[in-house]
């Protein structure tokens, strides 16, 4: 284009500048409102985060070989990955079970003796099996205390068997009677 801007040009031009501005505000303002939520805590209450990490302490007990899901203080992690890493549907899933565990068969699971948590948490784990794909709560929770846990520094360097720089690649390595798999 040569010779001076029309007034025509000029307003496409701007229009165009203005309509990328309000889409690129509008993506920073949708980013920041998982932050007011992670502000808050997460999308479980204190008391649904202290039952669920009591919950997977259960499921990863300590033992002479390496502490279990509350020495690694898995709660908060579990609470901030449910919320930031997982779709909606997942989240709501999740927290109306914990919400309805804890006001049903898991009211003061603390305080219960450990074969009797345990065995809540078989029940569950048969239901969730029994449900359809997907639809049961237990499902997901397992596998965000699984992950919390073995990402935790506890979980990598004393659950697992941690190298923090590997050597050569071996792609077949027996292990040994109760040594632990590697992380």
């Amino acid at each position: 284009m040569t010779g001076p801007m029309t007034r025509r040009e000029a307003l496409r031009v701007t229009g165009v500048g203005i309509g990328a501005l309000l889409v690129a505000t509008n993506a920073v303002l949708s980013a920041c409102g998982r932050e007011t939520t992670r502000a808050t805590g997460g999308i479980l209450s204190a008391d649904q985060q202290d039952l669920a990490e009591e919950m997977a302490d259960t499921l990863l007990p300590t033992t002479p070989g390496s502490p279990g899901a509350k020495a690694a203080g898995v709660g908060p992690f579990m609470n901030v990955l449910l919320t930031d890493c997982y779709p909606e549907e997942q989240q709501k899933l999740l927290h109306d079970g914990i919400r309805k565990f804890g006001e049903g068969a898991g009211r003061d699971f603390a305080k219960k003796a450990r074969p009797d948590r345990e065995a809540l948490l078989r029940d569950m784990s048969a239901k969730a099996k029994a449900a359809a794909p997907g639809s049961h709560w237990f499902t997901s929770f397992r596998e965000v205390a699984l992950r919390a846990y073995f990402t935790s520094e506890i979980g990598m360097t004393k659950a697992l068997r941690y190298s923090l720089v590997p050597g050569k690649w071996v792609g077949c390595t027996p292990l040994q009677a109760g040594q632990p798999a590697w992380g």
